[in-house]
């Protein structure tokens, strides 16, 4: 006798597919970025100037410029911690997904609006927007995540944390 499975399992397990790429990817980032040295302060603020001097969003080469090349050092180890917890781990492994997923989009949406001007294609960082945003809002950490288990406890969070 075949094994059925309906559409909303499918779909399902393909945004958990997702959701755990998207997790390994920011990983293979931050260890990228970690070799470089670019989560210290000297390199960060180099690399991010990059950004500022060649953006046309306005405000965005000011702030870069005004507040986060001055305050290079806590940026980037704030960066660093996001980076590899909240996107890396907690995505790949389905953990308060819907605010990693948001934290994410974030991430990505500030480096789309920082780089137009620098060269680089802006669809990479609008796909890394849109599917963390899919990610987050379809709760894809209750399909192969800790998140299941969260919602097994209590499946009507206050909150949509999980």
């Amino acid at each position: 006798m075949p094994v059925t499975e309906s559409l909303g399992d499918r779909r399902a397990r393909v945004l958990a597919l997702v959701r755990i790429f998207l997790g390994v990817l920011f990983i293979a980032t931050w260890i990228e970025n970690l070799a470089k040295g670019l989560y210290g302060g000297q390199k960060y603020a180099d690399f991010v100037q990059g950004y500022a001097d060649t953006t046309w969003v306005p405000g965005m080469g000011w702030f870069i410029e005004s507040i986060v090349v001055p305050n290079a050092g806590l940026f980037s180890k704030g960066q660093m911690v996001v980076e590899l917890v909240v996107m890396g781990i907690f995505l790949a492994i389905g953990l308060f997904t819907p605010v990693s997923g948001l934290v994410a989009a974030g991430f990505g949406l500030n480096l789309l609006l920082a780089s137009r001007g620098s060269g680089e294609w802006w669809g990479t960082y609008g796909m890394l927007v849109v599917l963390s945003l899919a990610v987050a809002v379809t709760q894809s950490g209750r399909t192969w995540g800790i998140d299941a288990r969260l919602a097994r406890r209590r499946p009507r969070p206050r909150l949509p944390v999980y």
